[in-house]
């Protein structure tokens, strides 16, 4: 018994240890605010045919500073919450503002964000 409360008790002090990094509880002031002079990436629609919903639907996709066709980029999704459609990042979070932000500070590697309509209904 003594050997397992033993363990127990390193087990719960390396734990503390691991916990010990402190999180920034905010995001840096000016992260969402548009800049002048920086490069800027680029907003557009795209089409694509859905075999799950049976027509043609769209999505918003943001293309990095200097992209470039023929390049692989990995892709992130960003989906919407409930009520939400394509458009709904963009009606209060500027997600091309701060993507460019940080691709303008260096502390990003480019990629395709994609925003999609996650309502998934022929007539949507």
């Amino acid at each position: 018994m003594k050997t397992l409360n033993s363990l127990l008790f390193i087990f719960l002090m390396l734990g503390n240890f691991t916990m010990a990094q402190e999180i920034p509880l905010e995001a840096p002031a000016g992260f969402d605010i548009e800049r002048t002079g920086i490069a800027k990436g680029k907003i557009d629609t795209i089409s694509y045919s859905s075999k799950t919903v049976g027509n043609i639907r769209e999505a918003l996709i943001y293309f990095p500073p200097g992209y470039t066709k023929g390049k692989k980029y990995p892709v992130l999704y960003l989906l919407h919450g409930i009520g939400g459609d394509k458009k709904e990042w963009l009606n209060g979070a500027n997600p091309q503002v701060i993507l460019d932000n940080l691709y303008a500070e260096n502390n990003l590697q480019p990629m395709l964000v994609i925003m999609p309509n996650g309502r998934a209904m022929k007539d949507d």
